[in-house]
């Protein structure tokens, strides 16, 4: 899917090394930095950012937010640890799929 902005795998692949900032719920903000982004198929794509220490280790929608991007609500799961990274300790994966979805009879 493309982000509620529309979004695609363009916009995110020229970002790749760029910093992001994750918002939590009481306002503080997490720096990300998004470490890949994967086309997987038409419309299809993922992208891993690996967190600060303060990020929270829950699958949730996030606001993120970038020079020149956002904020969008995208979401993310924790996928490992990073245990030798103290500065960026967590990584995250988002997944998106906008390719059209063949219809069957309802």
């Amino acid at each position: 899917m493309s982000t509620p902005s529309g979004l695609g795998y363009s916009d995110f692949a020229e970002r790749v090394g760029t910093e992001f900032s994750l918002r939590l719920p009481d306002g503080g903000q997490v720096p990300l930095v998004l470490t890949e982004c994967t086309a997987n198929g038409p419309g299809f794509f993922s992208l891993i950012f690996k967190a600060g220490p303060q990020a929270p280790i829950e699958q949730a929608i996030y606001e993120l937010s970038a020079d020149n991007l956002g904020p969008e609500l995208i979401f993310l799961v924790p996928v490992r640890q990073r245990p030798h990274d103290s500065d960026f300790p967590f990584e995250y994966q988002a997944i998106f799929n906008s390719a059209p979805v063949s219809g069957g009879s309802a």
